[in-house]
């Protein structure tokens, strides 16, 4: 792969991408990096391959979504400043960012202790703790 480039499709649906990613895959030789969940329902699959490549992967990806009202969007970058390590990186600081909001979340809905470590006596003012 002399030219290397980057392909997305965002889909409205993990159905949607996985045949979007499946088409992607039989129109050109790219590689199917992943398929990531962004929030909620939207899902966008990564190839990566020469230009070309990328392009007819990511029309016929696209192309297909579009035909089940399901493409949010999509993008080839050609020649990506920094390689796919560093887009890979990125999206695992997301994933990361997106575990500890989901973790404190769930902490404040189960009453779980604060992050100092501190709990609640059951003590009232002036009485002693049963």
């Amino acid at each position: 792969m002399d030219q290397r480039a980057q392909g997305f499709v965002e889909t409205a649906g993990l159905a949607i991408a996985i045949q979007a990613a499946d088409a992607m895959a039989k129109a050109a030789a790219v590689k199917i990096v992943m398929a990531h969940k962004v929030d909620g329902l939207r899902v966008c699959v990564i190839c990566e391959g020469d230009v070309a490549a990328c392009q007819a992967s990511v029309h016929a990806g696209a192309d297909l979504a579009r035909a089940l009202d399901g493409l949010l969007g999509s993008n080839v970058i050609p020649h990506p400043a920094d390689g796919p390590e560093s887009l890979q990186g990125h999206i695992d600081g997301i994933r990361l960012r997106k575990a500890a909001r989901k973790a404190a979340k769930e902490a404040r809905k189960t009453g779980a202790p604060a992050a100092n470590g501190a709990k609640k006596s059951g003590a009232k003012r002036g009485g002693t703790v049963v």
